[in-house]
């Protein structure tokens, strides 16, 4: 963000020192447009984010590791809690230049094309990424973050993120009922055009931001009751919103490209997660991981190095697959997270309401990989619930196992629900599962004052360091 505001300071510089008032008229290329279309930009924002979330060495090492749904049996530093502050960085600056700022674009070129529903997709990608980036690090730039002429924006608090971001999507979702403007297929690799399903996918992420917060002070529930009472909210896996990837690199998912294509085995099944899948039945688990040589499922202990990874369950064929899906916002993690709001009187309901919405999200993640849940799956013990304390580790925890794959989402639900209950790994380097990422080492120099103000408003820019909304 900040390297491209000071190079176009600097070009603007020379320009104005060097150049006569005949340099533009002599170098304008007849055959180059000045303006790109705003729909030109969406595919760059969609797959800059979904290559930054599913990459192995964030959503791998610092996700699905951090959430204990696998385990690396070697090279296992960041396992153990020593994330590479370069990974940590790469997050930071992807989703701030390429991705805020493009996506920003994006808005105002639609605004001038008079184009509402672009302008509309192109804010619900900005809090898409703003979300990401405040879930991960805690108070970011984000008034001021996107202002070409600030070089040294002021960090914001978590409330007003999470309340802006709010505020984006409402405003988002005005736009798209607007429905002015094309959307061209090809450019528009989520949903093909689709408003329907953007205005969708506004609903359920603002769902998903005010559950994040749902239970700090000055939470908006309210809102959540009048999302449920508006209708409209994703309503099957056919408005899931996903990056489907393609079957050879450079665009195939990057769990692909790092494990298969960069012959990585390290990255294997974890046991909390495969112990509690077999207890459970749980037909997800075949599709999930894939068996040793007896037929069954075994994990890793988090953090061990074993002699021998022969008998340790790799990582299911689906999930290794080019064209394995970047989810962005799935159907089953909206009914869930609803399962959770009624469990907690968010909305109407109680618990008939919150398991209608479980067996909901259970089946639809179930479907969302290829398999099916059946009646007596939810009728055991372990998965039924019939009082709220019950229910609230429960649905949890079915949220948790319907994340696999979502690394950075799977370890930031569960930093805030802190379901299922996990052990920091064997050899951690600090006796707690980390509660955020370090923020980008470039900020302490370039932007000192308010990078030690957001410090100090953590405690201390450290793993440790808690987020209004982590337990």
């Amino acid at each position: 963000m900040k390297k491209i505001t000071i190079f176009l300071l600097m070009v603007s510089a020379c320009v104005t020192v060097s150049c006569d008032d005949k340099f533009g008229e002599l170098n304008v290329s007849p055959n180059n447009a000045e303006t790109i279309p705003a729909h030109l930009l969406l595919g760059n924002v969609v797959r800059n984010t979904q290559n930054t979330v599913y990459s192995t060495f964030n959503g791998g090492d610092m996700g699905l590791c951090w959430a204990q749904q696998w385990s690396k049996v070697e090279y296992n530093d960041e396992e153990q809690y020593r994330p590479r502050q370069v990974s940590m960085d790469n997050i930071w600056n992807v989703l701030y230049i390429n991705v805020l700022t493009e996506a920003r674009q994006m808005e105002l070129l639609a605004e001038k094309e008079e184009n509402t529903n672009l302008q509309g997709i192109a804010i619900i990608l900005q809090v898409n990424a703003f979300q990401i980036l405040t879930d991960l690090y805690g108070p970011i730039p984000f008034t001021e973050a996107l202002d070409e002429a600030n070089i040294k924006p002021k960090y914001d608090s978590e409330k007003v993120i999470y309340d802006g971001l709010v505020g984006m999507l409402e405003k988002a979702d005005g736009l798209l009922a607007s429905g002015q403007g094309s959307i061209p297929l090809t450019s528009d690799i989520v949903f093909k055009g689709n408003v329907a399903q953007w205005k969708k996918l506004g609903n359920a992420l603002k769902l998903k931001v005010l559950m994040r917060v749902s239970k700090v002070a000055g939470a908006n529930n309210d809102k959540i009751q009048a999302l449920v009472n508006a209708g409209g909210l994703m309503s099957s896996n056919a408005d899931n919103a996903v990056l489907n990837y393609l079957g050879a690199q450079p665009d195939a998912n990057p769990i692909f490209e790092t494990i298969v294509f960069g012959q990585r085995s390290e990255y294997k099944m974890a046991t909390p997660l495969v112990d509690m899948m077999n207890d459970l039945g749980d037909s997800r688990l075949k599709v999930y991981a894939q068996p040793i040589a007896n037929g069954t499922f075994v994990g890793n202990i988090p953090g061990v190095r074993p002699a021998s990874a022969t008998g340790i369950s790799s990582i299911g064929t689906l999930v290794l697959s080019p064209t394995f899906p970047g989810v962005i916002m799935s159907f089953a993690q909206q009914q869930l997270l609803l399962a959770e709001a009624a469990n907690e009187l968010y909305i109407a309901g109680g618990i008939d309401v919150a398991k209608t919405y479980y067996v909901s999200g259970i089946s639809a993640s179930a479907q969302q990989f290829g398999t099916s849940m059946d009646a007596g799956y939810f009728s055991q013990e372990s998965v039924d619930f019939n009082v709220r304390e019950e229910a609230r580790q429960k649905i949890s925890e079915q949220e948790w196992i319907a994340l696999y794959g979502q690394g950075l989402e799977a370890w930031t639900e569960w930093r805030r629900t802190k379901f299922p209950v996990l052990e920091p790994v064997v050899g951690a380097t600090v006796p707690f599962i980390p509660s955020r990422l370090l923020y980008n080492s470039l900020e302490a120099t370039l932007n000192k004052a308010n990078f030690d103000a957001a410090s100090t408003s953590l405690g201390g820019n450290t793993l440790g360091s808690k987020l209004i909304w982590v337990k």
